[in-house]
């Protein structure tokens, strides 16, 4: 869980008590994703299956976004901070997803972001530690904090809106230190933004702005090489388990919650119809797959009638959900790694998008 600055309170603590049990937030639906095409690799034989727990052993610890719908800025600090790891920067990294989300989402009128902008963001102004500019896990637009009154309060219309989802006016990375401390008297601010230029000089040495990967081999050869993906789906309630699936009518599988198994919304299925109602997206870190692993599940169909399928192949993934509710029984061959999970490889590669970040 991310240190939250004193300043908060109570009241977010209370919140993010509760998020932590079963919060599962959501980023919004995702726009025009591009599934990747299935080709086989050069030599036209299967994939191995790739080391998983070696990748996990150089990931950041789990976190949790807590109340607010920031799952893929969760999933693109994770993958940043765990190559840096891998290179040996330092061990015990944790990058300000606080950061991140105001550079990536500023100037938006509603919360959610993409790989996409968030790797942008990432390229043109860099990242700060997790000490300099704590997450504050409470979205502004729901709730009450003194300091949501004393950064946005002044503000008016969108950019206030704005404010309330990013948490600082933003207007203030374009302001220079002078006008900043005239305004807000934001110091910790101003060493973030000058922290986040070092990390940028230091660190981020690509130009691109292409980050899709279009075919499933292309994610199997960086993935059995030992390098994760962010992968990024339309949301199917009953397919991962979902607190709302019941609400929804969809039904759930609270073993399959803590194994933290996801599957797949099959045509005709409640989880389909119902699901598509109420868009949402969700983004994750991949770490692994495995083409051998067999999961099976009773699905509720729309005509009243349950119907068994069986999927093989899956892909592992690193969640933000904290680790006290989904898959905190997640095990690879016996090991536990609580907040993991595996989502078949027929969900994520039909109605999913994979990302990589071209670090080098």
């Amino acid at each position: 869980m991310k240190i939250l600055s004193m300043a908060i309170g109570l009241g977010l603590l209370s919140s993010i008590a509760s998020a932590q049990d079963d919060g599962a937030y959501l980023d919004s639906k995702y726009q025009n994703l591009v599934h990747p095409k299935s080709v086989k690799n050069s030599m036209n034989k299967a994939f191995p299956i790739s080391d998983t727990k070696a990748v996990i052993a150089y990931q950041s610890p789990i976190r949790s976004q807590a109340s607010r719908g920031t799952c893929s800025i969760f999933s693109a600090t994770a993958y940043l901070e765990g190559l840096l790891i891998k290179k040996g920067i330092n061990a015990s990294l944790d990058l300000s997803e606080e950061w991140l989300q105001y550079t990536a989402v500023r100037n938006k009128s509603s919360d959610g972001s993409s790989a996409w902008d968030n790797f942008a963001a990432i390229r043109d102004y860099g990242m700060v530690s997790e000490q300099s500019l704590p997450y504050i896990g409470e979205d502004w637009t729901e709730v009450f904090n003194p300091l949501k009154d004393q950064r946005c309060g002044k503000l008016l219309g969108p950019v206030q809106k704005s404010c309330f989802i990013v948490h600082r006016d933003p207007n203030l990375l374009n302001l220079t230190d002078i006008q900043i401390n005239a305004l807000y008297a934001d110091k910790e601010f101003i060493n973030a933004r000058k922290e986040a230029l070092d990390f940028k000089n230091k660190n981020i040495k690509f130009s691109s702005t292409n980050f899709s990967l279009y075919n499933v081999s292309d994610v199997k050869n960086l993935l059995s090489s030992g390098t994760p993906v962010v992968l990024e789906v339309d949301f199917y309630y009953g397919s991962w388990n979902h607190r709302e699936a019941d609400q929804f009518g969809i039904g759930r599988n609270l073993d399959h919650w803590s194994k933290g198994i996801v599957t797949f919304p099959e045509a005709g299925s409640l989880d389909e119809t119902q699901s598509k109602k109420h868009p949402a997206g969700h983004s994750i870190l991949v770490v692994g797959y495995d083409d051998n692993k067999i999961i099976e599940k009773t699905i509720k169909m729309a005509n009243g009638t349950t119907q068994k399928f069986t999927y093989k192949g899956v892909y592992y993934f690193k969640n933000s959900w904290g680790t006290s509710s989904f898959g905190k029984d997640f095990q690879i061959n016996g090991v536990n790694f609580p907040g993991y999970g595996m989502i078949v490889a027929k969900y994520a590669e039909e109605i999913g998008q994979f990302f990589q970040m071209p670090l080098k």
